[in-house]
């Protein structure tokens, strides 16, 4: 299972979160049969909200939603406790690489827009923060978020490896937040974050988040443990008779006609089939 870790640093002036994404966002490119750079942003933005989704009590759930405007439409993930699931508008989109030869993440997303971070907890408590787009890249992104929303400085480093067979190969993120009186150590763990390439290239090589988050930040470092997740989905087919049953009676009369209803669950793309008799039923009880 992919999974998250927390850790402490410089004396506990520094915490840092990095997490292995690789299955999740694998999980949600086979389930929208997306291309190479929709598995991108959605591997991306699910690592993003598996790294905000962390600091969350247990029960709570974060959706962290990217539209810039751009052609591969809105991206979001949501995560919470041991799951995660994600979806985007246009999973087929495909564009040129950049000039550096990698996936062009930010003009796909775009960044005439907003990321949009909602954090709900078990008590029905939410809370909803929007940044302006810096870049449509997701990480710089993020470090925005956390500067805005959160009052935090932080530096974060979000990566895709797409394999030359078009999947992705390795998904991952980390995040280090200064905390009252580690601003200078701080800053010298973002320095290292910008020379910081290669991400999800050292963990298809074999390196873990905490060995690659070992590098760029002090020591010692005090781990607290991991915290497994994998993707799944809330969709069932009660939740989406239910979105049946509450259609208005014109559009419900012509799904009768029509022999039946499907409800295709956007995050899973699970289909739900209702028959035109089971349509009659509930028309007949209201």
């Amino acid at each position: 299972m992919d999974y998250w870790i927390r850790a402490t640093v410089a004396s506990g002036r520094v915490r840092a979160l990095a997490t292995c994404t690789t299955l999740s966002a694998r999980s949600a490119q086979a389930a929208h049969r997306a291309a190479p750079l929709a598995a991108a942003a959605m591997g991306r933005v699910i690592g993003a909200a598996v790294l905000v989704a962390a600091d969350l009590k247990e029960g709570g759930t974060v959706r962290l939603s990217a539209d810039g405007g751009g052609p591969v439409g809105r991206v979001v993930a949501e995560a919470w406790g041991e799951s995660v699931r994600a979806r985007v508008d246009n999973p087929a989109l495909e564009l040129d690489l950049r000039q550096d030869g990698k996936l062009n993440v930010g003009q796909a997303v775009g960044r005439d827009g907003e990321l949009v971070v909602t954090q709900e907890t078990d008590a029905l408590q939410v809370w909803q923060s929007r940044t302006s787009l810096v870049t449509g890249e997701i990480g710089e992104d993020l470090a925005q978020f956390y500067a805005e929303s959160a009052q935090v400085p932080a530096a974060v480093a979000l990566g895709v490896l797409i394999g030359r067979d078009g999947q992705v190969a390795a998904s991952g993120g980390l995040v280090v937040q200064a905390l009252p009186g580690g601003g200078e150590e701080a800053v010298a763990v973002a320095r290292k974050f910008e020379r910081l390439s290669g991400i999800s290239h050292r963990m298809a090589a074999g390196e873990s988040p905490e060995e690659i988050l070992a590098s760029v930040v002090p020591v010692p470092l005090r781990w607290h443990g991991r915290h497994y997740f994998g993707f799944r989905c809330r969709c069932s087919r009660e939740r989406s008779a239910t979105i049946v049953q509450g259609l208005p009676d014109q559009d419900m009369d012509q799904l009768i006609e029509q022999q039946g209803a499907e409800v295709i669950c956007n995050f899973c793309r699970h289909a739900y089939r209702f028959s035109g008799d089971q349509l009659l039923t509930w028309r007949r009880a209201r």
